[in-house]
């Protein structure tokens, strides 16, 4: 068997399971399924053709010299560029004035309004975006939508699994014009596939992109809603974005509903630390990606993690515009609906730079003592994810042991600097 995706990808824990290779296989010999760890993967029956590439040409993580930032120089031709942001024309801070669609909304709604505008303004026929879906083995996928009443189902956030292969198929089928959201991978995916297939290139129109600093496994979603039921229910549905008014915007829950309709909520005091800055139950692949603002997108959309919006328990969103028709429609937005200024770039950036120094951090593999201890649970919470509590113990005491070096550094540096100020 010659070499494809599957020796060359995932066999090298590089592969994210964005389905891209299933979906463009011209013989239809992948097709994408959970893994162990609960991340998608291609799996891929005889009849592979002996000359064919394409799995490997749309592949983000197959070519490991080709950078976003090289793709995103040939797309936009901008005059403003600023360090991991690359190329952008505008920086906007955002959120819908109505209160109850922004509560129903990740942060504070800028995904939907561009998206439901894309769709108003007639520029894409159809929105491509993650809805929940009612089956307790695939909590989230890509659906197909065409009017802004269905797309209300899109609004909240998905920390979870999903694939690209059904959704690549169906536009190879329907001619339309569509503009899809996608995380940093994903958004390099499709740029790739634009490259060697002219229907993609000539009907994806627009890709809206999120910021990333992980993704995270399926089997991210049950422990920790094991852990809240205190046993193990089948889930139903998941809200990853459940609203606490008085709470730091940045203190949202996740709501769990299992199939016999009982619910649970983590509040997130402290399942952040055990659960994503650990590294748990994210996959290998993210290790060998390093773009946060999803360099290959017309607009980028995120979290205003600054105190000045933190405070707002209802959330604000901010954007990076790249794309020009993008960048008019917001600054022309209807102010009687939206609150959307122009907002400093600088300050883009240092939302979302303990992301950025994350990401550097495990891609250029400059780890420290409790960042190879992060990498140690991620991998083994990915090998053996019903070991977790095995492993979790075991980092919490690597923890400890950090927080009282660095206790102890601060304490040093402290006397140093007094024994300084009085010689």
């Amino acid at each position: 068997m010659k070499p494809n995706v599957i020796e060359l990808v995932v066999k090298k824990d590089r592969c994210i399971g964005c389905g891209t290779c299933a979906g463009m296989c011209p013989v239809n010999v992948l097709s994408m399924d959970f893994n162990k760890s609960g991340c998608y993967e291609p799996y891929e029956i005889p009849g592979c053709l002996s000359k064919c590439t394409i799995c490997l040409k749309v592949c983000p993580f197959y070519d490991k010299d080709l950078k976003e930032i090289g793709i995103s120089n040939e797309l936009y031709k901008t005059q403003k560029s600023y360090k991991e942001m690359g190329n952008f024309i505008g920086t906007y801070e955002f959120y819908i004035k109505d209160e109850k669609e922004r509560i129903k909304s990740a942060s504070g709604g800028a995904g939907y309004y561009i998206l439901s505008e894309l769709l108003s303004q007639k520029k894409v026929d159809k929105i491509i975006a993650i809805e929940p879906n009612d089956d307790p083995e695939m909590l989230f996928k890509f659906s197909v939508f065409d009017n802004v009443l269905d797309l209300q189902k899109s609004k909240k956030s998905a920390y979870y699994p999903t694939n690209m292969e059904s959704i690549l198929k169906y536009i190879l089928k329907n001619d339309y014009s569509y503009v899809i959201t996608a995380l940093p991978c994903f958004a390099k995916a499709i740029r790739l596939v634009q490259k060697t297939n002219p229907k993609i290139r000539k009907r994806v129109k627009f890709i809206v992109g999120l910021v990333c600093g992980q993704l995270k496994s399926k089997n991210f979603t049950q422990t920790l809603a094991d852990l809240n039921f205190k046993t193990h229910k089948k889930l139903k549905k998941v809200d990853f974005r459940h609203k606490l008014e008085g709470r730091p915007s940045s203190n949202f829950a996740f709501k769990f509903t299992s199939v016999d309709d009982w619910s649970s909520v983590d509040d997130r005091k402290t399942s952040p630390s055990i659960f994503w800055s650990s590294r748990a139950f994210t996959p290998l692949a993210c290790n060998n990606c390093n773009d946060t603002f999803a360099l290959c997108a017309d607009a980028v959309l995120m979290d205003a993690w600054l105190g000045k919006f933190t405070k707002d328990w209802r959330g604000h969103s901010l954007i990076i515009t790249r794309n020009h028709e993008i960048d008019e429609m917001l600054k022309n937005a209807d102010k009687n609906f939206v609150h959307c200024e122009s907002f400093d770039y600088k300050q883009v950036y240092v939302s979302q730079k303990p992301v950025v120094d994350n990401k550097s951090m495990f891609f250029h593999k400059k780890l420290n003592f409790i960042s190879k201890a992060k990498l140690k649970l991620q991998i083994n919470t990915n090998l053996n994810p019903r070991d977790f509590n095995k492993y979790l113990e075991e980092y919490l005491k690597q923890e400890k042991i950090y927080k009282i070096m660095i206790f102890s550094m601060r304490v040093v540096r402290k006397i140093i600097r007094e024994i300084k100020a009085m010689i």
